[in-house]
């Protein structure tokens, strides 16, 4: 039975193992002769001669340098080298994190005697105490390579390495669905609110899942709780109309906070947060533990981003940038939840973020949320549908591909952390 490796189409894979293991052929079998940067050849390059190891360091220039040519030009990229050091491994990961790539690592896990055999029939053979020294550092790179922060690491053996086919596959962030769609803004445990546009934008419930008789799906931004009058009942409304299929979602930086909270981790309870915690308080334990093992799974499943009809609609909570597109890195996942923030605050407590959408020019249209402001205004293919709702604001939709805006206003301010903020949001 065969092993499948899934390779997003924007990666880096790195190669690691001992000469003689047989990660160059496995590299010419399943990828491009284009995709593949090799040590070897950038050695012959420089030097005329593959096996001049005094050429090493201007090869290795070379290496990274058209790793880094092809990584700029977002192409699918196969580092070829032994990668067998902790620094080797590093340095590339750096360059995938510098692009946004993904970083997948392929450990070749041959013991010496088949690598010094394979070593044997190769035209260009190795000396058998290079492969020796190789085989000690592939030992201490096994205890330390799920640590490194690749995104993905594989550990083959002779047989798996012999059985394993490559799919090269799309990001988990590209969704076939295409709509339509109507595209909620921040809920904030509105939950009155949101049934109220709900029902505006057509959809009916049967029992507690929220439906459209045309097949429209919401895509929630984000934010589902915190700071409103029915946090855990707004977020379960959400996760119920996800998981029978009527609805899409990508996370806000209230949930990361809330699943923060459900994992036992140490965060602050303000900004919000206590209101959705008061709530959690006043289930049974059992109820208590049975919401949190539900929306960890929900978030954990949730992708940052969503390309949506065909990469003509993006989905975003906090936004994204043109580049960022079609792309995917820990860099990207802060971006998506909180936007180009500064680290600065403002005089009334709330954080300075720069307006990346004055600079976006991308194709898509761009959907977010996650700041505040008085009206849903179309700017450089993006738009804001988060119009502060919680805060005495609206609740609204954009239904696409109408682009038309769909709003229903506040039954009240439900939370006012700074009065003049939430009396310009309600006043529009």
């Amino acid at each position: 039975m065969s092993i499948t490796l899934s390779i997003p189409k924007t990666s880096l894979v790195v190669l690691c193992g001992s000469a003689g293991c047989g990660k160059s052929t496995f590299a010419a079998r399943w990828f491009r002769d284009t995709q593949i940067v090799s040590s070897d050849r950038c050695r012959a390059f420089v030097s005329d001669e593959e096996e001049n190891m005094a050429a090493s360091p201007q090869a290795f220039k070379v290496f990274h340098c058209l790793i880094e040519q092809r990584l700029a030009l977002g192409r699918l990229t196969v580092a070829d080298s032994t990668a067998l050091t902790a620094r080797a491994r590093r340095d590339l990961l750096k360059q995938a994190r510098r692009h946004d790539f993904q970083a997948v690592l392929i450990v070749f896990n041959f013991p010496e005697k088949l690598c010094q055999r394979l070593n044997a029939g190769r035209r260009r053979v190795v000396e058998s105490r290079v492969i020796a020294e190789h085989q000690r550092l592939l030992r201490e790179s096994l205890s330390t390579v799920h640590r490194e922060g690749f995104d993905q690491v594989y550990i083959l053996d002779p047989e798996e390495a012999r059985r394993a086919r490559v799919e090269i596959v799309p990001l988990p962030v590209e969704s076939p669905a295409r709509g339509p769609f109507d595209l909620i803004g921040d809920v904030h445990g509105c939950l009155v609110e949101l049934e109220d546009l709900l029902t505006r934008l057509g959809y009916r419930h049967r029992g507690k899942i929220w439906f459209h008789p045309e097949n429209r799906k919401v895509v929630f931004l984000g934010d589902l709780g915190d700071r409103g009058p029915f946090n855990l009942a707004a977020i379960n409304l959400a996760m119920d109309m996800v998981e029978a299929g009527h609805a899409l979602y990508v996370p806000g930086n209230h949930c990361k906070k809330l699943a923060g909270f459900l994992s036992g981790r140490r965060v602050q309870v303000r900004h919000g947060l206590e209101k959705t915690v008061r709530e959690l308080e006043r289930l049974s334990p059992a109820e208590r533990g049975a919401f949190a093992r539900r929306f960890l799974q929900f978030f954990h499943r949730a992708v940052p981003y969503l390309i949506l009809d065909e990469g003509r609609l993006v989905a975003v909570h906090g936004g994204i940038k043109e580049k960022m597109i079609g792309r995917l890195s820990p860099r990207i996942r802060d971006f998506c939840l909180y936007g180009d923030a500064t680290g600065e605050v403002t005089p009334e407590g709330l954080p300075v973020r720069r307006d990346w959408a004055k600079e976006y020019r991308g194709q898509a249209l761009v959907v977010y949320g996650h700041t505040p402001v008085p009206l849903p205004v179309f700017r450089n293919n993006t738009i804001d549908i988060d119009q502060g709702c919680v805060m005495g604001g609206k609740l609204t939709a954009l239904r696409y591909p109408e682009r038309e805006i769909v709003q229903v206003p506040a039954r009240q301010v439900y939370y006012a952390p700074v009065k003049s903020l939430a009396g310009r949001v309600a006043a529009k």
